[in-house]
């Protein structure tokens, strides 16, 4: 599925399948999720929802109106962060 680069603080990227009516979502940790039957209006307050600013709710409205309310399937887990022993240093 083709995705489009979106300005978020926690997404990448946003692609949506209208026939099969599936989400997929790409976060910045590269993990990307998949989630079936997801109505048009559910990706357009999405996507509506996205910004820079911290104050912007794509997460919140992600947790209120997508996450556990379709099923989700997991396209990539999350990349491990090679420089975490050394941060926490």
């Amino acid at each position: 599925m083709d995705r489009e680069v979106v300005v978020s603080v926690s997404v990448r990227a946003v692609g949506y399948d209208k026939d099969s009516s599936t989400l997929e979502i790409e976060f910045c940790d590269s993990s990307i999720y998949q989630y079936a039957e997801v109505p048009e209006d559910v990706v357009a307050g999405f996507l509506d929802s996205m910004g820079l600013d911290n104050g912007k709710t794509d997460l919140k409205y992600f947790s209120k109106h997508i996450k556990g309310h379709y099923k989700q399937k997991t396209v990539r887990r999350p990349r491990l962060n090679l420089f975490k022993s050394v941060l926490d240093t």
